[in-house]
């Protein structure tokens, strides 16, 4: 005849063995999900971190030596972009007296600039992109040229992006037309041709 206490014994040692994986199992149902949604998702962070808005079309003031002081516009696709600018443009010509000391001259024009630049992206990291510029310019002073240079975009916001540029810039006819148009002395040699220009520009992009 069994042993009814032997019996009880084993039942409830049967049942604890039972219970064991049954709480493991509703612990991992009930505190899994709300561990996950509490988890960071090391994914997701980098993404929203660089979430920018429309690109296709912004403008803001730019001011410089490159493109001159007044409004860029343009946009377009991730490779390829359009700015055209407009303003104000100041001109210096440094120079040498045709003396024997050849003391330092300069003359100073005032010029308005129209600029097209094309911008082939050449690489991207998070909030910022860099390209290189090729464009068309246009001088009161200094007549028709192109240029070549660097273009950085470093998003401040959404829709704010800082925008940089460096380059130079030949302006071909530009001698000839300073002794035309501009009567510049002849009692000096330019330092420097002033065919060659360059520099840089700072600029505020919108993009609503």
């Amino acid at each position: 005849m069994e042993n009814p206490i032997r019996t009880a014994v084993l039942a409830a040692h049967r049942a604890r063995r039972a219970t064991v994986p049954l709480v493991a199992a509703v612990f991992v149902a009930g505190v899994g999900p709300s561990f996950a949604r509490a988890a960071p998702d090391d994914d997701a962070a980098p993404s929203a971190a660089v979430e920018r808005g429309q690109r296709r079309f912004g403008f803001g003031p730019t001011a410089g030596f490159l493109a001159g002081a007044g409004v860029t516009m343009g946009g377009g696709g991730g490779f390829l972009r359009g700015w055209f600018t407009g303003g104000f443009m100041p001109i210096v010509v440094f120079a040498n007296a045709r003396t024997s000391d050849k003391a330092a001259r300069l003359n100073y024009y005032n010029s308005f600039q129209v600029n097209e630049d094309l911008a082939f992206r050449i690489f991207q990291r998070p909030r910022l992109d860099g390209s290189l510029l090729v464009g068309y310019k246009y001088n009161t002073v200094l007549g028709s040229g192109g240029a070549v240079g660097l273009g950085i975009m470093y998003d401040l916001t959404r829709r704010v992006v800082l925008q940089l540029s460096a380059g130079v810039a030949v302006f071909p006819s530009a001698k000839d037309r300073l002794d035309r148009n501009q009567g510049y002395p002849s009692d000096r040699t330019p330092a420097l041709t002033p065919a060659l220009q360059g520099g840089g520009n700072v600029g505020l992009l919108f993009f609503p």
